[in-house]
């Protein structure tokens, strides 16, 4: 990630995973949880030359100490389309993250929504349990507990607000939460880990969720936001109609090895 947000990005990663920077790239891990994909990567810098990937690819593995390759090209790379293809004709899966923003000056919405809380230890509960039931149906319900106990202290401490979406205005049924990482220095907000549980998809909750994720970073002096989607999440239309801005791609590889 290069420009405005890249030090909020760098700062939010660096809760979880050790970083080591080298001539062309850099390399995190998180040694505590190293099932984890997105805490586990290369990162190429900008002065990386793409004609080199392809022989830089195997030694992922190694540098991540794992049985997977994960690496992230810099927002200045362009894959080629003969590159594109040799990869995915080796088995290497290519996608694409997306960046979107949005500058809270021009964010009207105003914050104490009835259907959400945050900064208590019932919202936090809450908040714990959905993060836990959701990340249970996608990795798996042992590395969705030793994810919620990697990350409980941020949630405890307030480095990482956790807000929680709820059915009823009682506050009785807790349906969603997400991540909102705030960097006071560079007045950036970071959106991150936006869950509904499938039930209560496609019923607005969502958007009540990031609306009300956005007025609290704009009550906090937070002059922008930014989220990163993947282009096969089904998501991006989502926070189009919220009005974020794609703002930069960046091509992704993984591959995951059996053995």
């Amino acid at each position: 990630m290069t420009g405005h947000y890249s030090k909020t990005e760098h700062q939010y990663i660096l809760l979880t995973s050790e970083s080591a920077s080298f001539d062309h790239y850099s390399v995190y891990r998180d040694p505590k949880l190293p099932q984890i994909f997105s805490h586990n990567f290369v990162q190429l810098h900008d002065t990386f030359p793409l004609e080199r990937l392809l022989d830089f690819l195997p030694s992922v593995p190694k540098l991540l100490e794992a049985n997977y390759l994960h690496l992230k090209a810099s927002p200045q790379h362009v894959f080629p389309l003969g590159l594109k293809q040799s990869l995915v004709k080796s088995g290497f899966v290519v996608e694409d993250e997306l960046l979107y923003d949005m500058k809270l000056s021009d964010w009207k919405g105003q914050m104490g929504h009835p259907l959400t809380a945050w900064g208590t230890a019932k919202s936090l509960s809450d908040g714990s349990s959905i993060m836990k039931i959701y990340d249970s149906i996608y990795i798996g319900e042992a590395i969705a507990e030793q994810k919620l106990k990697r990350k409980y202290h941020f949630y405890e401490s307030g480095t990482i607000i956790l807000v929680v979406c709820y059915s009823d205005q009682a506050q009785k049924i807790p349906i969603g939460c997400g991540e909102l990482f705030i960097h006071s220095q560079e007045k950036t907000a970071k959106i991150e880990e936006v869950a509904i549980l499938d039930q209560f998809q496609r019923r607005g909750y969502g958007s009540i969720l990031v609306k009300e994720m956005l007025s609290i970073a704009k009550s906090l002096g937070m002059e922008a936001a930014y989220l990163v989607a993947t282009s096969t999440d089904g998501a991006t239309h989502f926070y189009e109609k919220l009005t974020f801005k794609k703002y930069e791609r960046v091509h992704t590889v993984f591959h995951y090895f059996l053995t």
